[in-house]
C-alpha cells in the first residue's frame, strides 16, 4: 500500500513537471525564483528549470547548474545508504547539502 502511494505520487510529481515544462513555460508563464528577485543574487537552485527543460527535450546542456549537475548523482546513493547505514547516509546528505550552498556563494562571486 505504502509503495502505491509512493508511485502514485512520484507519478503526480511527473505529470506535474511535464505539464509545467510543455505548455506553461511555451506560454510564458515560469516559476520566479524569490531569492533573485529580492537579492539580485542567483540561489544554488537558479537553472534548475532549465537545466530540466533541457533534459526533457534530449539535450544535456549542463551550463545552467554545474552544482546540480555534479550532485545528483549522488541523491540516489544517499537513499540506497539511507536503508543500510542511517548515520552516514545523514553525512553524505550534509557533504552534498554543504556543496550546493558552496557553490551558490561561488556562482555569485565568480559571476558563474
Amino acid at each position: 500500500m505504502r509503495r502505491r502511494k509512493t508511485l502514485l505520487a512520484g507519478a503526480g510529481l511527473l505529470c506535474a513537471g511535464l505539464l509545467y515544462g510543455y505548455v506553461l513555460i511555451p506560454l510564458g508563464l515560469r516559476v520566479p525564483c524569490l531569492f533573485r528577485r529580492f537579492t539580485g543574487l542567483r540561489c544554488p537552485g537558479c537553472g534548475v528549470t532549465d537545466l530540466c527543460l533541457e533534459l526533457l527535450h534530449g539535450r544535456f546542456v549542463p551550463g545552467y547548474n554545474w552544482g546540480l549537475v555534479l550532485t545528483a548523482p549522488w541523491i540516489p546513493a544517499v537513499l540506497w545508504i539511507q536503508r543500510r547505514r542511517p548515520r552516514r547516509a545523514g553525512t553524505l546528505a550534509w557533504t552534498l547539502t554543504a556543496v550546493l550552498l558552496a557553490w551558490g556563494v561561488l556562482r555569485n562571486l565568480w559571476g558563474v
